[in-house]
């Protein structure tokens, strides 16, 4: 039994689909035409009043669905970032939590350092 595939609304044979250098090279174009380019973000959190680093920061991005935790040194990195406008969320005990509006314009890496404020 021969495969079926449906192409706009009329089904052809499989076999029947012609595979030539021309319909190859259309596909590979319509890739490139997709293709995406990310950014990164490299986030510090300190202490506004010591500038030491604050470790173990929550840091979110709702709308596109990414976490972490700054690590003991109070860095963290996001990578795979489209440009756009972003809402970041930064929570640590200890500390008022901070909302920052981010506009990523480009590609490549982009650093951010953020001073929290001690609620203590």
């Amino acid at each position: 039994m021969k495969n079926l595939i449906l192409d706009s609304e009329t089904l052809v044979l499989w076999d029947e689909v012609p595979a030539s250098p021309a319909i190859f090279d259309a596909n590979q174009a319509f890739a490139e035409l997709e293709f995406q380019i990310f950014g990164t973000l490299n986030l510090s959190v300190v202490d506004s009043s010591t500038g030491r680093p604050v470790s173990h920061a929550l840091i979110s991005m709702d709308s596109i669905g990414k976490t972490a935790v700054c690590g003991p040194c109070g860095k963290v990195t996001l990578n795979d970032l489209n440009s756009g406008k972003y809402l970041l969320d930064i929570i640590s005990p200890g500390f008022i939590a901070q909302t920052i509006s981010l506009s990523i314009h480009d590609t490549g890496s982009h650093e951010l350092e953020v001073k929290m404020i001690s609620n203590i």
